[in-house]
């Protein structure tokens, strides 16, 4: 059972040939680069590839970024150590 189902994910998930349409506008993808994926992975990845191109998107914690700061205010003498 679970090959049969397995099977018919598998090619509803080849079917990305036409463009994406994301928050930012339509994406062209080639088919062959994603095959596997549905349309909605293609959207989400294509919608956080440019969160992070635009710098929406880290993985720095908000521990690590209050760190960086405290860092720069010792650097600029804002901040006695």
């Amino acid at each position: 059972m679970a090959e049969t189902t397995g099977e018919k994910k598998r090619k509803a998930r080849s079917q990305a040939k036409e463009p994406v349409q994301v928050e930012t506008g339509a994406i062209e993808i080639e088919s062959e680069e994603l095959e596997g994926f549905t349309q909605e992975e293609i959207a989400l990845m294509a919608k956080v590839k440019h969160d992070i191109g635009t710098g929406r998107y880290s993985d720095i914690t908000n521990e690590h970024k209050k760190l960086l700061f405290v860092q720069w205010l010792i650097e600029h003498g804002k901040l006695a150590s």
